[in-house]
């Protein structure tokens, strides 16, 4: 019998976005690629802008992110107990006076210009940065590829609380709709970290991991540092279960219990750190229809939720093939200790739409119910990203 690999990892892991893009390579790069060495290069453009700023003014903000990624298979060709060379490099950069990172809220407290008042985050990823390495790391499979093992510097969100519509660059832009739904603790993403998931059936699966609490994807090597003089991590356990072990992600029931240190830069208020527990849930019931439920709950001031709850649907294919769309709606109450306890409503549709191999559009629209740092009482917000990619 011909044992079949397990996929731990979520569509944006190196691994997943390289197989996405295998029907557009040219003959040298799957000569290469049968030797082992895979790669892809994108940029990705994202703009995003609101007649309902935190004072009632026209606010916007956009951004680039340039990305070099790849995965060497240096052992183990042929035999599902591979170990590869994963990295991803980037640079991210802003094309306003602010990155979209900074609009929902992070402008509004940090005495920049005029943002959402929205406790959460829109186009978390479009940062100004500046370069960064997301990735840089060992993955070893062993039984078969029924167990991967991960060591060196790690983005969390590729291990943690995955699923199918959570990638900033294809996906959903709310956070609330992403990794924790909000309601979790997250550091930077190219971090020291050990991951380890592990198939304990065929359909139920382990994951967890620990990563250091204050590395900084801009300056990696620091990372020795923080990781064991400092020594505040997030640990990670994952239980779930998938119908597939080749896209764990998709259909999949899990449930991710969290421990975040204290006194990390990452602390809202009072440098306690956080915990907390999420769950998600998403099937498809039809082959182009997702829906799924998702849900975070937590303690601490490391996390901007204290609770969140998101339900939605992914329609994969509608208009052609290539073509993705979301919807969803989410309620969430904000972190009493940092931001007070408020209610907020968000809701988010996207159509994701593919030209020709290389080229994705993607127009997107959310609204905003009672934002808990602003004048306004609600907010429409419009955004537009654009993905190239070879």
């Amino acid at each position: 019998m011909q044992l079949q690999a397990a996929n731990f990892e979520s569509p944006d892991s190196v691994d997943n976005t390289i197989a996405e893009q295998k029907a557009a390579q040219k003959t040298w790069r799957e000569d290469l690629a049968s030797k082992g060495l895979s790669f892809g290069l994108d940029y990705v453009m994202f703009g995003v802008a609101s007649a309902n700023g935190s004072q009632g003014n026209d606010v916007d903000r956009a951004s680039g992110v340039a990305r070099f990624y790849g995965a060497w298979q240096l052992t183990g060709k042929d035999t599902g107990n591979t170990g590869s060379l994963i990295w991803k490099v980037e640079h991210r950069h802003s094309y306003t006076q602010t990155a979209p990172k900074n609009l929902a809220f992070i402008d509004d407290v940090s005495g920049g210009p005029e943002g959402l008042g929205y406790v959460g985050m829109i186009g978390a990823a479009y940062s100004d940065q500046g370069f960064r390495v997301t990735n840089l790391h060992w993955k070893q499979k062993f039984n078969g590829g029924r167990t991967s093992l991960i060591v060196g510097w790690q983005d969390v969100t590729d291990y943690v609380d995955t699923y199918a519509l959570g990638s900033p660059w294809t996906g959903f832009q709310n956070l609330a709709f992403q990794t924790g739904a909000g309601a979790m603790g997250l550091p930077d993403d190219g971090i020291l970290a050990i991951s380890a998931g592990h198939m304990l059936t065929d359909n139920f699966y382990a994951v967890a991991g620990i990563a250091d609490a204050n590395g900084q994807s801009d300056d990696i090597f620091d990372g020795f540092n923080t990781a064991f003089n400092e020594s505040e991590f997030l640990t990670t356990f994952e239980l779930g279960w998938t119908a597939s072990q080749e896209q764990i992600y998709t259909d999949n029931v899990h449930v991710t219990v969290w421990d975040f240190g204290e006194d990390t830069r990452h602390s809202n208020a009072t440098g306690e750190g956080g915990k907390g527990i999420n769950f998600s849930a998403s099937y498809f019931v039809t082959p182009q229809i997702m829906p799924f439920v998702r849900a975070g709950f937590s303690e601490g001031d490391v996390a901007l939720y204290d609770k969140s709850i998101s339900v939605g649907v992914g329609y994969f294919g509608l208009g052609k093939p290539t073509n993705n769309l979301g919807f969803a709606m989410n309620w969430a109450e904000t972190n009493e200790v940092a931001f007070g306890g408020d209610k907020q409503f968000t809701a988010e549709l996207y159509y994701n739409m593919q030209f020709g191999d290389h080229v994705q559009i993607t127009p997107d629209i959310q609204y905003i119910k009672d934002p808990a740092m602003s004048n306004e009482d609600d907010a429409w917000v419009v955004g537009l990203r654009a993905r190239i990619f070879i």
